[in-house]
């Protein structure tokens, strides 16, 4: 049996904060982390690369795949002990609502709640655009400082044919430690422009409730009788200054009167869940309730037969789909809300027949 005191570290984020500044050289990583020098070595220079990870793919809901890549169980033990070490170091955005604690993406959608506008980006290629020489480089920058061959190590332990492996545990902090920079520079933007700007991990978005978008966002142009959004100068170029660049076909300006989301919560007048997502979980439930767990549980595998194809991963069962989804409006909705008593409470039904 393993000893479980080694699947973590122990130490106050105090201390190792302290520690990680005191970085001098490559062995000191292999002390902070708990691990031998030698083996530390071994996991992220000696064995092959393609055997340090698990890749495969799943769909995305806007079409296309996703490639996932989870490290060797050896591999992702260091990437839980260094993210513990970086949770302790990142100093926390305001605008910043992925990947931290206290905050998801309720929190990210209520700051755009009751807006005249709302305005949405996508970052293209988010975790694959950050690879080996940005991660070294962000480690070496300011604030953090490092010796380069300490920055070269770290860099190592994150990333997967020089690119940040979405699937390892280092990678979000990593994404948030990268954006800092654009992170201030676009709450900077937003206060200038008399707006509310939050990032939640490659979503972007930008609310006011002036009368007219501020052009630096966005404007929008006629081109041949049709009216086109493009995204405003200043942020465009805030962006790729900083490395990323706009996924143009996830650019969207939403005007109070219509329907307003962000990151896949309604937002016209406080955060909620879209209507077709409670017509879902109530459909499930009801096929579980007349035709019974198992014959549920094929119907629903069958129509998601495309995208389960693409994750090798193994796949939750249909009672842990169902009260995700259920746990889900109870996180949005409050768990004091009556659509989530009602469910859970059929849920529990079902699940105890």
């Amino acid at each position: 049996m393993k000893d479980s005191s080694k699947l973590v570290l122990t130490d106050t984020p105090e201390s190792l904060r302290e520690k990680f500044y005191s970085l001098k050289q490559a062995s000191d990583i292999a002390d902070l982390l708990g691990v031998s020098y030698p083996r530390l070595v071994y996991h992220i220079y000696v064995v092959d690369p393609n055997q340090r990870y698990t890749t495969f793919e799943i769909a995305k809901k806007s079409g296309g795949v996703r490639q996932i890549s989870t490290p060797i169980t050896a591999l992702k033990i260091i990437q839980r002990k260094l993210n513990q070490v970086l949770q302790a170091v990142y100093e926390i955005k305001p605008s910043v609502h992925g990947f931290v604690m206290g905050k998801n993406i309720v929190t990210n959608a209520q700051a755009h709640a009751k807006k005249r506008y709302v305005f949405n980006i996508d970052l293209k290629d988010f975790f694959p655009s950050i690879n080996f020489g940005r991660v070294r480089g962000m480690f070496m920058a300011t604030p953090y400082g490092l010796h380069p061959e300490v920055a070269t190590v770290l860099a190592q332990i994150c990333c997967h044919n020089n690119q940040l492996p979405q699937g390892a545990p280092t990678s979000p902090i990593i994404t948030n430690m990268i954006c800092a920079k654009m992170d201030s520079q676009l709450q900077r933007l937003a206060k200038e422009c008399k707006a509310t700007y939050t990032r939640y991990a490659d979503d972007i978005t930008f609310s006011t409730t002036l009368p007219k978008f501020p052009r630096d966002l966005a404007y929008i142009v006629n081109d041949e009788n049709e009216e086109k959004l493009n995204v405003g100068d200043t942020l465009i170029q805030i962006i790729s200054e900083n490395g990323f660049e706009v996924n143009e076909s996830k650019v969207r300006l939403q005007i109070k009167g219509n329907h307003q989301e962000v990151t896949g919560l309604t937002t016209n007048i406080f955060p909620n869940i879209d209507r077709n997502y409670i017509r879902q979980v109530r459909a499930m439930l009801h096929a579980w309730a007349k035709f019974g767990l198992e014959d549920a549980e094929k119907e629903y595998q069958r129509k998601h037969e495309f995208r389960s194809r693409f994750n090798q991963k193994e796949q939750h069962s249909f009672k842990q789909i169902i009260l995700g989804k259920i746990e889900f409006i109870g996180m949005v909705k409050g768990k004091n809300d009556t659509i989530y008593k009602k469910y859970m409470q059929q849920y529990k039904i079902l699940a105890s027949l």
